[in-house]
């Protein structure tokens, strides 16, 4: 497959040293080479209940047998250079496995979420044109091939793991006789290696084309900011369904070349379980798991696990700036905030640039703000401007607040379909509007995110950042999640909604908001008018929250139910 990059930015990004001749696939060769005996991938010790099968402990040079029998099954199949197949998968070794196998063959991954059912497998097959699907047999016990075989197009490949596929599956069993080694392919590292979705909360998921090197910038960046020596364990709870989870776990754990432990569906004991009997030296919660281990601190048996850990990441959500406080002081541990998006933005509050924790959970370094600084670069190596979203004006001064467009190495070439990539959003110039509003630091070297465009809450003419008051109201007694979202009034215009989901034995009533707000000298304008007491909020299956569903609730209830 030729590249989707123009022969001028593939020069530009390797005369600047973001990109080289290196694929996935070589990269993952060559550490097996390497390091052939160590331990390299691990599935979660709750694996048979979730998809079937038995707990695979591998080293990497298994792994490099296994690899080479799917890439070969794959190819009997057909599938090649340009194949574009669909995995839906939860993170179990053959995901890993295949993911690697499908890019050694010059094929192009597509991994969907396991929360996608026959409705979104549809839409995506109409924007991608799959050549294969693979998925397995059942989740947690229950048939999941079957529910999606009236989904896919008549001319997809339908592949399966595990026992009790559907008759016109064809199984992938790496285990059967007679399996020849597979045909080597010529890989280019400037050709696809994976199209990744969008959360589609603003219609159908977007399909997000990345080559090797764009993943190779987003890993290299991730790698760099958290300093894992060589032989680093990570623990791994985020889905790999999208860039962030593939680039910044995934492929820091090929760069790593430590073990790979593997966990999703999320589940808190496994969780715990985990970190308490694996050398784990790094992993990556949503802000709500931070929160919860801060909360079992106590317990001795977790110490040891803690004192493990060089560093965790966080993201998705903003998080609480004492839980990074916490983690510091009593650990030693820094907690590393990322934002990113599959599109290619990626920033990062590491230790080394903002050795505050207070300041590293709520702001990024303005590295890579080409009006600012212009030598300086984003984790990734990319580069970005603040705009006005009204004027189009470049947005430079303290306190400013501006859309961030962006581009870089590890930026799409657009979004993918088979008719063609679509660059209408792209700027001449090739920047990208990302639809995220950042504000400038009062101090000017700093920025914070300020919302998305999109979820500004206006009342009575005064704009309102969603992320800001999630970030304020986290501090709320008894909480373990909340979020705002603008509901509608026929004076103001809009008004704030506060969901909150509490901890086992707490409560809250609209008062008490109202009563912290005052107490912490929040601008009267920002309190929240209306609370509802939920379970849990809402996730997109990226994990991210789901904004728009708190919204569209909002929109369908119009009284409260507090």
């Amino acid at each position: 497959m030729t590249s989707p990059f123009p022969p001028e930015i593939r020069a530009r990004y390797r005369d600047e040293g973001h990109w080289g001749d290196v694929t996935l696939p070589a990269m993952f060769a060559a550490t097996c080479a390497r390091v052939p005996e160590r331990l390299g991938l691990v599935d979660a010790p709750n694996r048979p209940q979730v998809a079937g099968g038995t707990v695979r402990r591998m080293t990497y040079a298994a792994m490099r047998e296994a690899v080479d029998r799917y890439a070969a099954l794959l190819q009997a199949q057909g599938l090649g250079p340009g194949s574009l197949i669909a995995t839906q998968l939860p993170n179990i070794a053959e995901t890993v496995l295949l993911y690697l196998a499908i890019g050694q063959i010059g094929a192009v991954l597509s991994p969907i979420s396991i929360a996608y059912r026959s409705a979104e497998l549809r839409d995506l097959s109409k924007v991608a044109g799959f050549d294969a699907y693979i998925s397995l047999a059942s989740l947690k016990g229950q048939p999941f091939y079957a529910e999606r075989l009236d989904a896919l197009p008549g001319g997809v490949l339908r592949l399966g793991i595990g026992d009790g596929l559907p008759d016109s599956v064809t199984p992938l069993d790496i285990d059967a006789p007679g399996i020849p080694a597979p045909t080597p392919a010529e890989l280019d590292a400037d050709a696809l290696y994976a199209v990744f979705w969008t959360s589609g909360t603003e219609g159908v998921p977007k399909a997000v084309p990345k080559t090797h090197n764009n993943m190779m910038a987003s890993s290299l960046g991730a790698w760099k900011k958290l300093n894992l020596p060589d032989g680093a364990n990570i623990l791994a709870p985020f889905p790999f369904v999208n860039a962030a989870a593939v680039s910044g776990l995934m492929m820091c754990w090929m760069r790593t070349a430590g073990a790979l432990f593997l966990h999703h569906p999320f589940d808190v004991a496994v969780f715990l379980e985990q970190l308490k009997t694996e050398d784990v030296t790094y992993t990556m919660v949503a802000p709500t798991v931070l929160v919860y281990l801060r909360g079992l601190a106590s317990d001795p048996d977790l110490h040891p696990a803690l004192n493990r850990l060089i560093a965790i990441g966080t993201g998705s959500a903003p998080p609480d700036p004492e839980v990074f406080v916490f983690f510091q002081e009593r650990f030693g541990i820094p907690v590393v905030n990322f934002f990113g998006s599959n599109e290619g933005a990626q920033m990062c509050s590491s230790v080394d640039r903002l050795p505050d924790p207070r300041q590293r959970a709520t702001f990024f370094p303005r590295d890579g703000d080409e009006n600012w600084k212009p030598d300086l670069r984003t984790a990734n190596g990319g580069s970005f401007t603040l705009v006005d979203p009204a004027t189009g004006a470049p947005v430079t001064e303290p306190g400013a607040l501006g859309e961030m467009y962006h581009r870089g190495p590890a930026l799409l070439p657009g979004y993918y379909s088979r008719a063609g990539l679509d660059r209408s959003k792209f700027t001449t110039d090739g920047f990208f509007p990302s639809g995220d509003l950042f504000q400038i630091s009062d101090c000017g070297t700093l920025i914070r995110f300020h919302a998305r465009s999109r979820e500004l809450i206006v009342r009575g003419g005064m704009k309102i950042s969603p992320v800001e008051l999630d970030n304020v109201l986290s501090a709320l007694p008894g909480v373990r999640e909340v979020a705002t979202a603008a509901y509608a009034d026929s004076q103001m215009g809009e008004k704030v909604c506060l969901f909150a989901a509490m901890n086992p034995g707490e409560s809250l009533t609209l008062p008490d908001v109202t009563a912290f707000c005052d107490r912490i000298g929040l601008a009267k304008f920002k309190w929240p008018e209306r609370l509802e007491i939920v379970e849990a909020l809402p996730r997109t299956p990226l994990a991210k929250l789901d904004r728009k569903a708190l919204a569209r609730w909002l929109a369908e209830h119009g009284e409260a139910h507090a």
